[in-house]
């Protein structure tokens, strides 16, 4: 009977540990998951997980940001990884793992400045940079376009992969694709490529700036609603 009751105990004491590593794993994952990969510079009317924010706000892995109209954001990334920036009326989703960077755009255009692995999905569109990389993604309605500054990064749609060097660029429209070259642009539209490149030095500054006026907003939902 006593060796019976012992083998009980010890059976509930497995039981309960497999329950406390099941809790653990859980605890952990779910850390990992509201893991901070940023922090937002703001102009204009930017959104986190739908409430505005200001510059110095911290994004956490898998939120969302969105730009009105005329407004502008640029994400850093954690630890010097890069900036990702948005312009007008723009909405992206930022995830990492792995160290590699995955940008769900949802509408609008963003510029990816990276020293890391990205990737940037945009409806049935894959843009993959295995490598650091400085390029940028535009959709409007239907149409898809991706221009590459720096390395060259592989675009994948409708059951094909092409690769897209150095100044070139890739419209998508109504099934068909078309590569060309890189026309030339107006200063305002150089400026708007240029923004990612040389706010890296100057972000930590702004920062700074903008705490000490007080403008620094409370963190906002850790992870944003997965779809």
């Amino acid at each position: 009977m006593k060796r019976k009751a012992i083998s009980v105990l010890l059976l509930l004491l497995s039981v309960a540990r497999i329950w406390d590593l099941k809790a653990e794993t859980a605890t952990r994952s779910a850390m990992s998951g509201s893991a901070p990969i940023g922090e937002v510079l703001a102009n204009g009317s930017v959104f986190l997980n739908g409430v505005r924010v200001t510059s110095g706000s911290t994004v956490f892995n898998g939120g969302s940001l969105r730009t009105a109209r005329e407004a502008r954001a640029i994400l850093a990334l954690r630890a010097g990884a890069g900036v990702i920036a948005l312009l007008p009326e723009s909405e992206a989703r930022v995830r990492e793992a792995d160290r590699k960077w995955t940008i769900e755009l949802v509408q609008g255009t963003i510029l990816v400045r990276a020293r890391e692995a990205t990737e940037v999905l945009s409806g049935h569109v894959l843009v993959r940079s295995p490598q650091g990389n400085w390029y940028r993604v535009a959709t409007r309605g239907e149409s898809i376009r991706v221009d590459v500054f720096g390395n060259p990064v592989m675009v994948q749609a409708e059951g094909e992969e092409r690769r897209l060097a150095a100044g070139q660029s890739l419209l998508l429209q109504g099934g068909a694709a078309q590569v060309a070259p890189q026309s030339p642009q107006p200063r305002h539209a150089r400026r708007e490529v240029l923004l990612p490149a040389l706010v890296v030095g100057a972000l930590v500054v702004t920062l700074a700036l903008t705490v000490a006026r007080g403008e620094r907003s409370k963190v906002v939902s850790p992870v944003a609603p997965q779809r």
